[in-house]
């Protein structure tokens, strides 16, 4: 239900088509929506495999796009962005699929640029700063072997 109104899954089914032409969504973000406004199972059902053939919701596309979004401009690491994707409902396969498409070298340089801007005003010869841009760096996802090879880079 929509503010105490009764909204039938035609209309619905309008909505979230104007809603994934916007921007992309996942399937289990369309489930998520239409189960809080209200709609019944076998409705939400409907209208996802509607939204589905007619390729308004693509989950696999959705999880390159949000991996390549999350990796240039949030600078998240793949640990991160495999635990998001799992959170909007994406299988495990799309998103090793998604994620085996990020550039090594793009990566690195998102990793580099991450660990560039916290690690400004540390001193990473001290021991206690140089853990504090470590444990940043892996509360962003990246992986703890890479971690630490950019955090010599920098200090070298």
């Amino acid at each position: 239900m929509i503010r105490g109104k009764n909204v039938s899954a035609d209309a619905m089914l309008l909505r979230m088509m104007d809603l994934c032409a916007r921007s992309e969504q996942s399937s289990g973000e369309i489930r998520e929506k239409l189960r809080r406004k209200g709609m019944a199972a076998s409705d939400v059902e409907k209208i996802l495999a509607r939204l589905q053939a007619d390729r308004f919701v693509d989950d696999a596309r959705f999880a390159r796009a949000f991996v390549n979004d999350k990796v240039r401009f949030a600078l998240w690491g793949r640990r991160k962005i495999r635990m998001a994707l799992a959170s909007k409902g994406v299988g495990q396969s799309l998103a090793s699929e998604a994620l085996s498409g990020i550039d090594d070298d793009e990566y690195w340089t998102a990793l580099m640029k991450a660990a560039r801007a916290k690690s400004k005003g540390y001193d990473l010869s001290d021991f206690a700063e140089r853990n504090k841009v470590f444990r940043s760096l892996a509360s962003r996802g990246y992986e703890l072997d890479l971690i630490a090879k950019a955090i010599r880079s920098l200090d070298e």
